[in-house]
């Protein structure tokens, strides 16, 4: 279940790896946060995830639900761009809207495997 979390993270992070690219980053696609240009960019949380997860590259040593956290990240990130009136994510089979379908599986399996957590609300 863990590597299909961390496999799970590849598809959010070249969309915005994408959206990056299309407005000439002059940081690489790397978020700075000292930067007034990274401030005011309307890309600002997605390149600071991407930037998260490149600093977390080695999600073998981070623990399942952090990953688990970030998957959960992609898929607002997804949600966010496939937001059009005509669009039906239901019966849609679009790359994005596959992805979601079978990422919310993913997450609500893992989940549910989770100890119960007074602190976590039930979704």
């Amino acid at each position: 279940m863990r590597q299909q979390l961390i496999e799970a993270l590849s598809y959010p992070r070249r969309l915005v790896l994408d959206m990056i690219e299309e407005r000439d980053c002059p940081h690489a696609s790397l978020f700075e946060v000292t930067n007034e240009r990274c401030q005011q960019c309307e890309l600002n949380k997605e390149c600071h995830w991407v930037r998260c997860l490149n600093d977390f590259s080695d999600f073998e040593g981070k623990p399942a639900y952090t990953v688990n956290a970030s998957v959960r990240y992609g898929i607002k990130l997804v949600q966010s761009l496939t937001e059009d009136p005509g669009h039906q994510r239901d019966a849609c089979t679009c790359e994005s809207c596959s992805w979601l379908r079978d990422a919310e599986r993913l997450t609500e399996t893992f989940e549910k495997q989770l100890a119960p957590n007074a602190y976590r609300p039930a979704h």
